[in-house]
């Protein structure tokens, strides 16, 4: 289990042999922990914190440079190959283990002849049901698409080249102005898909996403792509810089967080910004649309989580 100092940076339901299993990804690499063992914990509440033992670690290699552990920065499961995906921030890339055996398959968006992001890695998409697609993004500003049997690379994304000549993102709104500076570095921080439209958010080094409010410069992105096609659909700059992105069905609508504490919501169609709604923390890592058919839940900076019913916040 993690302990006090460890940080963790992802959480997620996943059903595997008709059972609800919680993956948690962090400092401690991978957590596998069978949600009923929560539900009974909470049906029986102590007076303590309820220590609940894991079912499965999952652990990436020690770091090359210093032998110390990687962290993992996101997870996605793949039920068609039983495939457990992880992405870190290491010369590994992205971590394939096999949930049955609890087996480390193989790596690729490393160093080497898979080598592809290169880079940082924020964010892995598993897409079984066509043809063991994986994508992968991070802060080389790229999304790549990955045969995860083979553990191959089928096309990259690049999202400089979705840009005119003038470093501006080809938008649905003509007159939005806002442009790359000159030597920008972009980064793809997370995606989400309704059916066959991706969408991506992120930001690049000029915006400082470390800073808590974003400056007046250009700092972020939402774009959408057509995954059949692998063709660009739509996209906007933004002064935000953007950590996470999920679609929410109820709405319609794909919904962003970042670094201007507040929910973006944009129509899943064309892409266009409809809504913001604030946040408690002012800046936002996290968010789930699933938990619920009208439920949302961000989290972030200031130990809380705010809940919204569709676009109001509940608590």
């Amino acid at each position: 289990a993690a302990t006090a100092d460890e940080v963790l940076y992802d959480v997620q339901f996943i059903q595997s042999n008709g059972d609800t299993l919680l993956v948690v990804s962090g400092d401690p690499g991978i957590l596998l922990y069978k949600w009923s063992a929560f539900l009974n914990a909470m049906d029986n509440p102590s007076n303590g914190n309820i220590m609940l033992e894991p079912i499965a670690q999952f652990n990436p290699h020690p770091s090359p440079s210093d032998g110390e552990p990687i962290e993992i920065n996101c997870t996605s499961y793949s039920a068609v190959d039983n495939a457990l995906y992880g992405v870190a921030g290491d010369s590994f890339g992205c971590y394939q283990w096999d949930l049955e055996s609890e087996k480390l398959v193989g790596t690729f968006g490393g160093a080497g002849k898979n080598r592809s992001n290169g880079d940082y890695l924020h964010d892995v998409m598993a897409i079984p049901n066509n043809n063991h697609l994986v994508l992968t993004a991070g802060e080389d500003g790229a999304i790549t698409f990955w045969d995860g049997k083979e553990r191959k690379i089928i096309e990259t994304m690049n999202i400089q080249n979705t840009m005119n000549k003038n470093k501006q993102l080809v938008t649905w709104q003509t007159q939005n102005k806002g442009q790359w500076s000159n030597g920008s570095n972009l980064w793809v921080s997370s995606m989400d898909r309704k059916g066959d439209w991706l969408a991506a958010v992120g930001g690049s080094e000029s915006g400082n996403n470390m800073s808590l409010r974003s400056g007046p410069n250009t700092a972020g992105f939402m774009a959408t792509w057509h995954l059949p096609t692998r063709t660009f659909n739509s996209g906007c700059v933004t002064r935000e810089s953007y950590n996470a992105i999920a679609y929410n069905q109820n709405l319609d609508s794909f919904v962003s967080g970042g670094n201007d504490g507040r929910l973006t919501f944009w129509d899943s169609a064309t892409g266009e910004c409809t809504g913001r709604s604030g946040c408690t923390s002012s800046m936002i890592y996290t968010l789930c649309c699933n938990a619920a058919p009208s439920m949302m839940v961000a989290g972030g900076t200031g130990g809380s989580l705010d809940c919204f019913i569709d676009r109001v916040k509940a608590s």
